[in-house]
């Protein structure tokens, strides 16, 4: 992997730590040509004082860059509350349903949408470790799959897992192919309750912004 991949693939990451602080909706970070960042652009909801929002920025990139970000490189943009309705378009886990057999393994995934619209996919694999991840995530993608449609075709490339700070993740890519054109999604999630969880959320961390995206500009 290259040394320009590794470096969009962290911004990413530091992306999604952003968008899970408290009242943010959506995150942006610019960088320059040697990687470093240079602008940081958030959109929020007016529930709370942009200076605190900032705050929180700031600790969060410290505790990820384990170096501090002058607060003027970042600009904060908030929106009201008929607004926010806008960028909650992302589909969430409604529910996880997995069966151990001797020889194989099932995995039942159900997500929503915005207007409580449910989609389930199911998947079956092998009973290895490996295995069950890789079936649960054919589940989502297969759950996605029939939110977008028959326009776009989703695969599962890998899965892996990984420690970070002392913590369990799991990662995967996922591909899209849209028109004839290929794109590769990266997304990752801790384990905070179980693997089949956890494998969920880093295929709905790979996928939603683009789904968001197509949502917005009216493409699904």
């Amino acid at each position: 992997m290259s040394e320009n991949i590794d470096k969009e693939q962290y911004i990413k990451h530091c992306e999604e730590i952003l968008k899970s602080i408290k009242d943010i909706i959506s995150a942006k970070i610019i960088t320059t040509p040697e990687g470093k960042i240079s602008e940081i652009h958030v959109i929020a909801n007016s529930k709370r004082n942009p200076k605190q929002i900032v705050r929180d920025i700031e600790s969060a990139l410290i505790a990820t860059l384990g170096s501090e970000i002058d607060h003027k490189k970042i600009s904060v943009a908030q929106i009201n509350h008929e607004n926010e309705y806008m960028f909650d378009v992302r589909l969430k886990i409604d529910g996880i349903g997995v069966r151990n057999y001797r020889f194989n393994y099932e995995a039942s995934v159900t997500l929503s949408d915005h207007d409580g619209n449910t989609y389930e996919g199911k998947a079956e694999g092998s009973t290895s470790i490996y295995g069950r991840l890789r079936t649960v995530a054919s589940a989502t993608l297969k759950a996605i799959q029939q939110f977008l449609g028959e326009s776009f075709v989703l695969s599962l490339e890998d899965v892996i897992s990984f420690k970070i700070g002392g913590r369990e993740a799991l990662g995967v890519l996922v591909s899209m192919v849209v028109e004839g054109s290929e794109e590769h999604f990266l997304g990752s999630a801790l384990i905070k309750q179980d693997k089949a969880e956890a494998i969920v959320a880093a295929v709905l961390n790979a996928v939603n912004r683009k789904i968001s995206f197509m949502i917005k500009e009216n493409i699904v």
